[in-house]
């Protein structure tokens, strides 16, 4: 049976048209799942805070979870593990961002009081002005002080999308100490990881402090940084509207995004757990 759900958020668990927010069902389905005694948790590129807002200030729902691409795991509230970039293989990635002019590394200061982001740039009025980025928080600084656990990438959305796949292949070459994958399949983003660190990663760290094996681990993906955590983990699902490469390395396939496909495979999961079974869509 299943103990433990993970799921990515935008364009899996949350289509894009709810703009970042679960729907009442989605919620409702996740609270069946913890009142049986299981575990649920988002793995997600966002922080433990850029999510509560996401479920309606319900701290059930993201006391578990992978953040900022499973660079922080936390299990019932508390953190048990945190991966850091180094301040060093950062910098490269925003030197090189700076010569093609084309985006900028941003990093975060997710444990500080603001919570704040820099675009690591020699060029402030770059940042701020020519690529249209003048966010709430977000500042500029000329190099990168510290080891980071987020970090990513932001290119022009102007940019054609072979642009910025030519973007994370020249990243990839560049800075092979860190790992690069699109956190989905249309936003101009380029995540940022430790190499060979990612999602699946996370997964693995939660099965083990929960005593459950790996393959008593469900997880749902759609897009290029689920792949690893898709292909590691036996009971992987994708979602309808799922890439091509997603679909390719989960075992299972549920309903798409927009149909809450997730919150029905969540639902089924506790429905099967209840007589020690494993549920209909992955039999």
């Amino acid at each position: 049976m299943i103990k433990l759900a993970l799921t990515d958020l935008d364009d899996t668990l949350i289509p894009l048209a709810h703009r970042g927010s679960a729907s009442d069902r989605t919620i409702e389905a996740i609270h069946a799942m913890l009142d049986a005694g299981l575990h649920f948790g988002p793995v997600t590129g966002r922080t433990p805070s850029g999510v509560s807002a996401t479920f309606h200030e319900d701290e059930r729902c993201y006391a578990t979870g992978a953040y900022a691409n499973g660079q922080i795991v936390m299990l019932d509230g508390e953190v048990i593990h945190k991966e850091w970039c180094s301040a060093e293989a950062l910098q490269r990635v925003a030197d090189v961002m700076d010569e093609l002019g084309e985006g900028a590394l941003a990093v975060y200061d997710i444990e500080g009081p603001d919570r704040s982001g820099w675009f690591v740039s020699s060029d402030a009025a770059r940042c701020e002005h020519g690529f249209g980025w003048k966010l709430n928080n977000y500042h500029t600084m000329p190099h990168v002080r510290a080891s980071m656990l987020k970090s990513n990438v932001h290119v022009l959305s102007s940019l054609p999308r072979e642009r910025h796949i030519e973007i994370r292949d020249l990243l990839r070459r560049e800075v092979p100490e860190l790992d690069f994958v699109f956190p989905s399949n249309t936003a101009p983003l380029i995540d940022v990881t430790p190499k060979g660190y990612g999602k699946g990663s996370a997964a693995a760290i939660l099965a083990e402090a929960l005593g459950i094996g790996i393959d008593e681990v469900a997880v749902f993906g759609d897009s290029e940084n689920d792949l690893v955590m898709l292909a590691s983990v036996p009971n992987s699902v994708a979602v309808a509207n799922a890439s091509d490469e997603a679909k390719a390395a989960a075992r299972w396939e549920c309903g798409c995004s927009d149909d809450e496909g997730v919150a029905d495979a969540l639902l089924a999961i506790t429905a099967a757990a209840a007589t020690g079974e494993m549920p209909s869509f992955m039999r």
